[in-house]
């Protein structure tokens, strides 16, 4: 394994963005915070807490991973601040190399279906 004189990181370290997405209150934030290791994104029991994506990042000897944490995506459109959040969620996901899609531990939902219909049916880089 070689290193890179100018970043002193071996050459097969790899970065990439991961959004974490999912329906509100399911914990996104919270995961997000594990994996980083700080509190990174606001957590609360009241839902829409996270209203724009905001970034958690986690470096490894062999990688880093740049965590994008986004809006709760609501099934709903009742106000113009919702249908921005979700449009937030949607343009997160083209800019990304990974997804980690979130749904409560007691399981899937109707709510969570249309969640996973954002993504292309063809993706091999999701994570549940």
């Amino acid at each position: 394994m070689s290193e890179n004189k100018e970043t002193g990181k071996s050459e097969d370290f790899r970065s990439g963005y991961v959004a974490v997405i999912g329906r509100p209150n399911v914990g996104k934030s919270t995961l997000i915070n594990a994996l980083v290791g700080e509190k990174v994104s606001i957590t609360s029991k009241k839902p829409q807490t996270t209203r724009d994506r905001i970034m958690g990042v986690l470096t490894t000897d062999n990688a880093q991973y740049l965590f994008v944490d986004t809006p709760g995506f609501q099934t709903k459109h009742s106000s113009e601040l919702l249908a921005r959040m979700n449009q937030s969620v949607r343009s997160s996901l083209s800019d990304v190399d990974a997804v980690v899609m979130v749904i409560e531990a007691t399981g899937w939902r109707p709510e969570d279906q249309v969640v996973l219909n954002l993504l292309s049916k063809d993706a091999k880089n999701v994570i549940l």
